[in-house]
């Protein structure tokens, strides 16, 4: 099934979101380490891209017009970069370790009673983040 681009860069920012803002995740899960360059793109990005435009033009002159306008849109362009990778990266499945330590998390808690609607047939990274995102609103 084909999504537009909208809906990709939805889920990749679904995605970012639903990761819990823990930094001992990073220990734990490389994922982890793009989704925090993800989140600070996307915070930071305008700001970056407008200081790109502005320092050349300030402190060189307008003869650097283009050169300024080329770095912006570049750097301008990294939030919705990070997006499509996120959104790329949540569809990809568990390698098999990471895949079982998930089906015994989804275990402990269903038998906690915990309602969720967590797959555990071929789970993919989005599964992941939402099992971490379950797990950690419930300490």
């Amino acid at each position: 099934m084909q999504q537009t681009l909208l809906e990709q860069v939805r889920q990749g920012r679904l995605y970012v979101n639903l990761w819990p803002q823990r930094p001992e995740l990073i220990q734990y899960f490389s994922e982890y380490r793009a989704v925090l360059v993800s989140r600070f793109v996307l915070k930071h990005g305008a700001a970056l891209a407008l200081l790109a435009f502005l320092m050349p033009i300030l402190f060189i002159g307008i003869e650097q017009l283009k050169q300024s306008i080329v770095y912006s849109l570049f750097i301008g362009s990294l939030p919705v970069q990070a997006l499509f990778l996120m959104n790329k990266k949540s569809k990809e499945k568990l390698p098999l370790s990471l895949a079982n330590w998930y089906k015994s998390g989804v275990e402990r808690l269903k038998a906690q009673n915990n309602e969720s609607e967590l797959v555990v047939n071929n789970p993919s990274f989005l599964d992941l983040a939402k099992l971490l995102n379950i797990s950690y609103s419930q300490k």
